[in-house]
């Protein structure tokens, strides 16, 4: 028995051990994300800073291979080519979500902070370029009605939703604003990603997955809507696109739907509903009925045989 124990707590110990090992996983717009300003001396000075406090217990200082080697897994040097071969959008993610022994600093940073300390860590790379992401600047003109547009791009695999204004006539696309994508449930909305800010040309695109569940021909309904909606007012969009799994289960507001109207109940639900709901009711009365008459024994004079007994 001794033996069968000892070969479960080992299995248990390599499962544990080749999952702290395994690759850190980061999801694609993630890996993409990009910092909307170029790294200055000053940003890795402050990055310096930060990093000497919140991650050198770990990591030690850079180039100098001091890290933590006693920690599974290992954090590593963070001047070391492996290391380096992060994008800044994976790094960004990471220091922000943590695993494992990699603690999470989303709440413990600002997003500035962070960028900071990646602005330092690649002043550890002799060939490291960096690329920063297209600010946009958005001036929508007074009196510009917006409009969104949903559509599918099947060469991103993405959810694309374009943002246009139009004026005396003349639409643009319009640049740098918030969108929301949603997709409708029964129950509330589901939300698509975070909020994504528009390209030069109005653009959004939103990474989909097929298998979010859809009707019995694919459809599922998506919302769009701009995010700021005390700037830009309540502009949304709703179409129905063949994108989703297919799914064969009636819907929740068809027949027989347990909590459904009346009239669509099955009448075995009905009777069976309306017998119980009787017979509570009939059980309350009966002991309320019985109480009233120990009660009325209670007034009701001792005669003196009963005082005898």
């Amino acid at each position: 028995m001794n033996k069968y124990y000892l070969i479960v707590v080992i299995c248990v110990c390599a499962v544990l051990k080749s999952s702290a090992q395994s690759s850190w996983l980061v999801p694609q717009e993630q890996k993409e994300k990009l910092s909307l300003v170029e790294f200055t001396d000053a940003m890795r000075a402050s990055g310096k800073e930060v990093f000497s406090v919140k991650c050198t217990a770990c990591h030690g200082m850079p180039g100098e291979g001091t890290f933590n080697a006693l920690l599974n897994p290992s954090p590593g040097d963070p001047a070391s080519e492996k290391f380096q071969m992060n994008t800044d959008g994976a790094l960004f993610y990471k220091i922000s979500e943590g695993r494992v022994t990699m603690p999470s600093f989303k709440n413990a940073l600002s997003k500035a902070d962070i960028w900071n300390v990646i602005a330092y860590l690649r002043s550890f790379n002799p060939v490291y370029v960096q690329e920063t992401a297209e600010k946009i600047e958005t001036n929508i003109a007074p009196g510009t009605v917006l409009s969104l547009g949903i559509s599918f791009d099947e060469s991103k695999k993405a959810v694309a939703v374009q943002l246009v204004g139009s004026l005396e006539g003349e639409k643009n696309s319009i640049g740098g604003v918030g969108i929301k994508l949603m997709a409708k449930r029964y129950f509330g909305n589901l939300n698509i990603g975070d909020v994504k800010r528009t390209n030069k040309e109005g653009l959004s695109y939103f990474s989909w997955d097929h298998s979010l569940p859809g009707d019995s021909l694919g459809n599922v309904q998506l919302v769009a809507q701009v995010d700021q909606a005390e700037v830009y007012g309540d502009v949304k969009t709703e179409v129905t696109l063949p994108i989703a799994q297919v799914t064969n289960k009636p819907p929740l507001n068809k027949d027989r739907a347990m909590w459904n109207t009346v009239k669509k109940a099955p009448i075995w639900i009905i009777v069976g509903y309306t017998g119980g709901v009787v017979t509570v009711w009939f059980f309350i009365f009966y002991v309320l009925f019985i109480m009233k008459k120990v009660f009325a024994l209670g007034k009701e004079p001792i005669t003196e045989e009963e005082k005898v007994i």
